[in-house]
């Protein structure tokens, strides 16, 4: 919730509106229950749902598919605050007593509050309505409640150290359900949705290992402080609970903007305080409410989950959750319902002790298995990325494959992957490991996107091949996925202006991978220092882009010459590929003209014509000259046996 920034929105209400007497005098439907409309609120509407192949999006856009987990429950609840909350506010009548606001509604004389202070406020009712009588609003709550049990215990016993009050305990369920593992579609995340920035800021580290702002013990601990500099900030609890939700900066603007720091005074003002403050609050209230009268709600029933606990025990390496499972003896997703902090599957790459929480009574176990399971866990090393490496050349040095060493470091997408991950490799015998890296380094450069000899260096287009920059020597860096132009150039000690303009870029569109950028550094640039794999530019053809000798060079790795021929009367692009293999398209394109333009005599025709049949099959080349070739023409002797075969006979009717 920390750092999260909502956009002004009308605040809508409230059960004492027009709107809402009118409904309240139909009897066919009961205050605070709504049938699901159709239209643009209901289920009727909207854009189709597609059935898309994933793995063909990602080779598209290069990267995989986030999907929005779907949640029923909270999507219905959502709908109901948009329509319950529709009309512009009016100024809303307070009292102590509940009853007074809503005389039908005689259990609110009853209720019983806790130690987070009450407005009792016609939107606190409405949401009061709903968790009583709305099935939307129970099948919510029973869900919360349920799910409350699991993380109650470590949430009181931290509100009550720090003397907070402990109804805080139900902001929980507001914000994530009590799921420590929930990523809002804003980025927030864990029991207390803490946003990256703000997660940094209160202690919980980030990075391609872990998150910590999914770590249920350190990011309530967390929460804790970061309540405490609220209210200390505000001084009051309801506009403490605004800026938890909406951000500080938004309430302030909001206070100075009306010069009032009344929060319900701000809710009636346009434009006060964005929509979801203008709920939150009064949800805040209500579900504390709830509560603590479970009985008159009807919620006395319920079997709430069995409390977090566990044992620590310490792993001097980076470790699977499966291995650590078995050494405890339970699954692998056990272990990672425990650490929902550790997001691949393994405790982090070059860390060592790492603490890790296992099932409550399993330690002894623990202590007696895992050292025999050594084999498991103590082949593997950690290992550095550099930038501009590639992961595939980093599989072949240590021994394995990329597939097995994603499936080792829980990679899913390679542009996570950067220069500076610490991910997992197995351990290689030193001599093996330096025949495995000249081999990956000699791939690396013949895995051109045209693909030639072995023999032949890697061809390296740019804009002017002999151009320099006084003072600086020239290198190349390789782009891998995950790299900006921006990340490249402070690498590299450049703005990316430059970096840019050195290679003919366009700032405005993303870099892919396997494309060379030529960069010009100081001639004490370190990259051993700086972490960044160069490629050795005498190991490279650097030509000018786009030039004949650039071109000459391409076609020449596919077994083809380019050949510039003066059309002829009648010719066509088709007529002149043919009987080398080209089509009409294929030449069009080529000459950068449309396939239907229609030559004259003397235009200058550019063909690609294949001289070396083995090399162009290499390349991948497909020759299909010989389909032009001319059938031979004649009468051809059948023979049996090496003897000639007599011709048949000529049937009645039937002509020879």
């Amino acid at each position: 919730m920390l750092g999260r920034g909502l956009g002004s929105l009308v605040v809508l209400l409230w059960a004492a509106s027009p709107a809402f007497a009118q409904h309240e005098d139909d009897d066919t439907v009961a205050p605070g229950v709504e049938d699901e409309p159709a239209g643009p609120d209901g289920d009727e509407d909207g854009p189709p749902a597609l059935e898309t192949d994933d793995n063909g999006r990602r080779a598209i856009r290069g990267a995989p598919i986030k999907h929005e987990v779907a949640d029923p429950q909270e999507d219905a609840q959502r709908k109901w605050e948009e329509r319950t909350f529709r009309d512009r506010p009016t100024t809303a009548a307070t009292t102590t007593k509940p009853e007074e606001l809503r005389p039908d509604l005689t259990w609110l004389k009853d209720l019983k509050t806790g130690d987070l202070p009450v407005r009792w406020d016609p939107r606190v009712i409405r949401y009061l309505e709903l968790y009583k009588d709305d099935p939307r609003g129970r099948s919510r709550m029973t869900t919360w409640l349920t799910s409350q049990g699991r993380y109650q215990d470590l949430i009181l016993e931290a509100l009550r150290r720090h003397k907070l009050p402990e109804d805080l305990l139900y902001l929980c369920m507001i914000e994530s359900a009590y799921d420590p593992t929930v990523y809002s579609r804003s980025g927030a995340s864990g029991l207390w949705q803490f946003m990256p920035a703000g997660g940094r800021i209160y202690g919980l580290e980030q990075n391609y290992w872990l998150d910590q702002r999914n770590d249920p013990v350190k990011s309530t601990e967390a929460v804790m402080l970061y309540w405490h500099d609220l209210y200390d900030r505000f001084g009051n609890w309801h506009v403490t609970l605004a800026a938890f939700n909406a951000g500080y900066g938004a309430v302030l603007k909001s206070i100075a903007k009306y010069n009032t720091n009344d929060f319900w005074a701000l809710l009636e003002l346009e434009g006060g305080l964005p929509f979801e403050s203008s709920i939150y609050v009064p949800k805040a209230i209500a579900v504390s409410i709830v509560g603590h009268n479970r009985s008159i709600f009807g919620y006395d029933g319920i079997t709430a989950e069995a409390p977090f606990s566990y044992d620590a025990v310490t792993v001097p390496k980076s470790v699977s959750f499966a291995v650590i499972g078995k050494a405890a003896g339970v699954d692998a997703t056990v272990i990672a319902g425990l650490n929902p902090e550790l997001i691949r599957g393994r405790t982090p790459a070059g860390v060592a002790d790492y603490e890790v929480r296992i099932p409550k009574g399993k330690k002894e176990q623990f202590a007696r298995t895992f050292p025999q399971l050594r084999g498991d866990w103590d082949g593997f090393d950690a290992y550095v990325m550099r930038h501009g490496e590639r992961f595939e050349d980093v599989a072949k040095t240590h021994g394995v494959s990329p597939r097995k060493l994603r499936e080792l470091n829980g990679v899913t997408d390679l542009a996570e992957v950067q220069g500076g991950t610490v991910i997992v490799v197995p351990h290689v015998d030193p001599d093996k490991q330096a025949k495995n890296a000249k081999e990956a380094e000699d791939d690396l450069y013949h895995s051109e996107v045209h693909p030639g000899e072995n023999n032949e260096p890697m061809l390296v287009p740019v804009p002017d091949k002999d151009f320099t920059v006084a003072d600086k020597k020239r290198v190349f860096y390789r782009v891998v996925a995950g790299d900006t132009l921006s990340e490249i150039a402070g690498l590299l000690g450049a703005k990316v202006a430059q970096l840019a303009g050195w290679n003919g870029l366009d700032m405005d569109t993303f870099i892919q991978p396997r494309m060379v950028v030529v960069a010009y550094v100081d001639h004490d640039f370190d990259a051993a220092a700086h972490n960044v794999k160069l490629l050795d530019e005498t190991r490279l053809m650097i030509v000018t882009s786009g030039s004949a000798e650039h071109l000459d060079l391409v076609e020449g790795r596919k077994g083809r010459v380019r050949k510039i021929v003066k059309a002829k009367d009648g010719d066509t692009f088709e007529k002149l590929g043919k009987p080398h293999g080209l089509s009409k398209y294929d030449v069009a394109r080529i000459n950068r003209r449309s396939h239907n333009d229609e030559l004259h005599k003397g235009d200058e025709v550019i063909l690609y014509v294949i001289v070396d049949k083995a090399k162009a099959k290499k390349a991948g080349v497909k020759d299909t000259t010989w389909k032009n070739k001319p059938k031979k023409r004649g009468k051809v002797k059948a023979t049996v046996k090496g003897k000639a075969k007599p011709k048949a006979r000529v049937g009645k009717g039937k002509k020879a």
